[in-house]
């Protein structure tokens, strides 16, 4: 038995125990080796370490503590797969308000390659005209 460091209550069970060995002997060459176990207080529910001489016990299971525990989890990930759920469909209408966008770009780019297009072989047709005027074949220029 165990006294709580918080509020002095005994805990007789401890949750978990492990045996620890200093690494330094003692003047008669014995290792001495103790036991030290977790400890949960029933009363403040505060977990400690403490010297323990019992043995590791599993931990009683409470199904009431288990099932309130279970539908915490669950509202959690229920509350995760709804903000999710909104994620995607948030990013879904900015994809195809982006892929709308991104086509009238294509179109409007494409009608200022084509006006391009036809001002150069105008331009062309008149360099061609000028030089037939000026009577001269070579390039200038």
């Amino acid at each position: 038995m165990v006294d709580c460091p918080n509020c002095g209550t005994e805990v007789a069970i401890a949750v978990k125990c492990w045996t620890v060995a200093p690494v330094r002997h003692t003047a008669k060459g014995i290792t001495p080796a103790f036991r030290v176990g977790i400890f949960v207080c029933p009363t403040c529910k505060s977990k400690f370490r403490a010297k323990a001489n019992t043995t590791a016990k599993p931990k009683e299971t409470n199904v009431k503590d288990l099932f309130t525990k279970l539908k915490e989890i669950h509202e959690g990930l229920t509350q995760t797969l709804r903000t999710l759920k909104k994620k995607i469909a948030k990013f879904e209408t900015e994809r195809t308000s982006l892929l709308v966008e991104i086509e009238n770009l294509k179109k409007v780019a494409e009608s200022r390659a084509n006006a391009l297009e036809t001002e150069v072989d105008q331009l062309r047709e008149e360099l061609e005209a000028l030089r037939d005027l000026l009577g001269t074949s070579e390039e200038t220029g």
